[in-house]
C-alpha cells in the first residue's frame, strides 16, 4: 500500500507535538480533515484533543504550532493558526513527488493481505430462463465487489450459484415436451430461445387462469391439464426418472453455454459455480438432522425455526408438508458446503432487495445451527433495473435480452463514434474498442447509483462518451490523457523516462508546480488508494464511480487552464508526469470496476 499525503503530513506533523500530547502519527493522521474552504489550506489539524494534556486552549495550543512548522523548511509551505485549527498549505513540489511517480508508473495499489477469506456469490441466474438486462446490474456489482476486495488485500473466492431446479424448469420442459411440433433449437442461440419458450409458457398458463376465473370451463380444463402435466415433470426431474433427467441435462447445457458467453464478453470469471440441483438433497439431510437436534422444528406438518427477530413473519419453513424443500433449505445447505468446501471467513451474497428478509432468516438460522460464520454472512441488496415505461418480468417477456443489449449498444457507438474510424483504424482495434466502450457503458451505467437506488435503463444516455456521467466518458478522458503524451512525444517533447526510474528526479521536475489546478488535481490524485479501501470496506462501488467522475472533472480543469504541450522544461515535463499518472490512476480506478480503457478513442 502506497503512504498517502495524510500520512506524509502525519509523519512530518507528528515531531512538532509535545510530548505530553500523548498522539501517535495514526492519531494524528486521522485527525488530518481537508478545511471547509479550499483557500485555507489543504488540511487541517483540530487541536481539542490537546488542551486537557497540554493545560492550554485550543487556539493557544494552535498558533504555537502553527508557528514550530512555519520556522522548519519541509512539506509545509504555510502553516497558518485559525483559531483551534492549524491549517497546513504543502509544498507542492514535494506533495507531488510523493503523489505522482508511482502513479506515473502504474504500480498497482493494493493493501497487504488481510489474512482473511472471503466468497462472493453473485449473478446467480435461472438456466431455462432469458439472461436479460436486469441480470446486469447483480454481475456488475458482484464481479467489482470481487476486484476491490482483493484490491483491499483479501483472499476472494469469486463464486456463483445458478438455478438449475424448480417449477420454471418443469414449466420450460413442459412446452418444450407437450406443445411444440419441432424441438429444434435455432443454432447460435439455444439458451436464450429456453428463455422464450419459459415466458410464452408462463403466459399461457396465466391466460387460462384469468379466463378460468371469468367461468371459462375450456380454459380451466386446459389449466389444470398443464398444472398436472408440470407438476408430474417437476416430481419426475426430483425422482431422477432418466428420460427426463437427459432431457434436463440437454437443455440445461444450452443455458451453460450461454452463461459462458455472457461471462467471457463481460470479462467476468468464477472459482466456484454451484447449482441448485447439488444442494437440493443435501438440503432435507440437513433439515432432518437439525430436526432431530431440537434445533428445528415441526409445526402443521412443515418443518422450520422459530426466528422471532423477523417480527412479521418469525416461522421460517425449511421443508413443506409434502416433504419437498425449498429455497431456504438449499440455502443452508450451500452455506454449509461453503464453510466446509472453502474454509471462508466470510460470506457475502448479491441478491436484489426483495430478498432481504429471506437472508436475514437464514443467517439467523445459521447461527441457531452453530456455524461461527453465520455472524460474518453479508447480504449485499439492491434495487431492480427498470425500463423507461417500467419494470421487468422475465415470464412476461418485457425484457431486453443480453444479446439484444450488447447489440444495440455497439450499434449506437458505431453509429455515434466509432463511424468515424472505419478506414483509419484497423478493423480489429475498432472491434476491440467497441467492446471495451460498450462494456463499459453496461457496467458503469449498473454501477454508478447505489444500490439503494434504482436503475432506469437508458442506452442512449449511458453511451455517451462526451457528457454526462457515463463509463464511455471516462473512458474517453483516460484515453485522451493518453493521446496528449504522445502528442507530446510526436512534436520531440517527450516525458523523460528518467523521472520514471528516478523519484529524485521526479522531485526536481515537480518542484515547477505552482498552479491551483495543478494543486487540486495532485490533490485528487493521492485520493485514489483511500477511495479503493472506502469502497471496498462498504462494499459500495459507486464510491470509485463519483471518485472518478469527480476526478475527470478536475483534469479538464486543469487542462483547460495549464498548457502542457509547448511548455517549457521543467514545467513540460511535470505537467506531462501528472497528465500521465492522471491516466493510469484513472484506468486503474476503472479496472477496480471490470472496466477497460482502450488506448485510443
Amino acid at each position: 500500500m502506497h503512504d498517502s499525503l495524510v500520512a506524509a503530513v502525519a509523519r512530518a506533523l507528528h515531531p512538532a507535538l509535545p510530548a505530553a500530547a500523548g498522539l501517535s502519527e495514526e492519531d494524528v493522521a486521522a485527525s488530518l480533515a481537508a478545511p471547509p474552504d479550499p483557500s485555507l489550506g489543504d488540511l487541517a489539524f483540530p487541536c481539542f484533543k490537546l488542551a486537557k494534556a497540554l493545560r492550554k486552549g485550543p487556539p493557544q495550543i494552535a498558533g504555537e504550532l502553527a508557528a514550530a512548522l512555519s520556522a522548519a523548511p519541509g512539506l509545509f509551505a504555510r502553516a497558518v493558526a485559525t483559531g483551534p485549527y492549524v491549517n497546513l498549505t504543502l509544498d507542492l513540489g514535494r506533495a507531488a513527488a510523493l503523489v505522482l511517480p508511482r502513479l506515473a508508473r502504474g504500480e498497482p495499489t493494493r493493501r497487504p493481505p488481510s489474512g482473511t477469506r472471503v466468497m462472493v456469490e453473485y449473478s446467480q441466474p435461472n438456466t431455462h430462463k432469458g439472461f436479460h438486462v436486469g441480470h446486469m446490474r447483480n454481475l456488475c456489482l458482484g464481479d467489482a465487489l470481487v476486484r476491490l476486495l482483493r484490491i483491499d488485500g483479501d483472499e476472494v473466492v469469486a463464486a456463483n450459484y445458478l438455478g438449475d431446479v424448480g417449477a420454471h424448469i418443469a414449466k420450460c420442459l413442459w412446452w418444450y415436451l407437450d406443445r411444440l411440433a419441432d424441438r429444434t433449437p435455432p443454432a447460435g442461440r439455444r439458451g436464450e430461445w429456453l428463455g422464450e419458450l419459459y415466458s410464452t409458457a408462463s403466459n399461457q398458463l396465466d391466460e387460462w387462469e384469468d379466463r378460468a376465473q371469468l367461468g371459462d370451463a375450456a380454459a380451466a380444463d386446459e389449466l389444470a391439464r398443464a398444472r398436472a402435466r408440470t407438476s408430474e415433470i417437476l416430481h419426475k426431474l426430483e425422482a431422477r426418472d432418466p428420460e427426463l433427467t437427459a432431457i434436463w441435462r440437454e437443455t440445461r447445457q444450452w443455458s451453460l453455454d450461454e452463461f459462458a458467453e455472457i461471462y467471457d464478453w463481460c470479462g467476468v470469471a468464477f472459482d466456484r459455480i454451484f447449482y441448485e440441483s447439488e444442494v437440493d438433497e443435501p438440503g432435507l439431510k440437513l433439515v432432518e438432522e437439525y430436526l432431530q437436534k431440537g434445533v428445528f422444528t415441526e409445526s402443521d406438518g412443515a418443518v422450520g425455526v422459530v426466528n422471532d427477530e423477523v417480527k412479521h413473519m418469525p416461522f421460517f419453513m425449511l421443508r413443506k408438508r409434502d416433504g419437498t424443500s425449498l429455497y431456504s433449505t438449499k440455502d443452508l445447505a450451500l452455506a454449509r458446503l461453503k464453510f466446509e468446501e472453502y474454509r471462508i471467513d466470510r460470506s457475502i451474497y448479491v441478491v436484489d432487495v426483495r430478498q432481504s428478509d429471506h437472508f436475514r432468516h437464514v443467517f439467523l438460522t445459521l447461527k441457531k445451527m452453530g456455524f461461527v460464520q453465520a455472524d460474518r454472512c453479508q447480504h449485499v441488496p439492491y434495487e431492480m433495473v427498470e425500463l423507461p415505461e417500467g419494470p421487468m418480468a422475465t415470464r412476461k417477456g418485457n425484457v431486453v435480452l443480453f444479446r439484444s443489449l450488447r447489440q444495440q449498444m455497439t450499434a449506437q457507438l458505431r453509429k455515434t463514434f466509432f463511424h468515424k474510424f472505419e478506414g483509419v483504424w484497423p478493423a480489429e482495434e475498432i472491434d476491440a474498442a467497441e467492446h471495451a466502450v460498450a462494456l463499459g457503458a453496461i457496467k458503469y451505467g449498473m454501477l454508478a447509483r447505489d444500490v439503494n437506488q434504482k436503475i432506469v435503463f437508458d442506452l442512449v444516455a449511458w453511451s455517451n462518451p462526451f457528457e454526462g456521467n457515463t463509463g464511455p466518458y471516462l473512458q474517453y478522458a483516460c484515453a485522451r490523457a493518453g493521446s496528449i503524451v504522445r502528442e507530446c512525444a510526436e512534436a520531440g517533447q517527450a516525458l523523460d523516462p528518467a523521472l520514471l526510474a528516478d523519484d529524485a528526479a521526479a522531485a526536481a521536475a515537480l518542484a515547477a508546480l505552482s498552479e491551483p489546478r495543478e494543486r487540486e488535481l495532485v490533490l485528487a490524485l493521492d485520493r485514489l488508494p483511500g477511495v479503493l479501501h472506502a469502497a471496498a470496506a462498504q462494499l459500495r462501488p459507486s464510491v470509485v464511480c463519483t471518485y472518478a467522475y469527480e476526478l475527470c472533472k478536475t483534469f479538464n480543469r486543469f487542462y483547460q487552464t495549464c498548457r502542457v504541450k509547448g511548455s517549457e522544461p521543467p514545467l513540460l515535463q511535470a505537467r506531462l508526469l501528472l497528465v500521465q499518472a492522471f491516466g493510469c490512476a484513472l484506468r486503474e480506478a476503472l479496472g477496480a470496476l471490470g472496466i477497460a480503457a482502450p488506448r485510443r478513442m
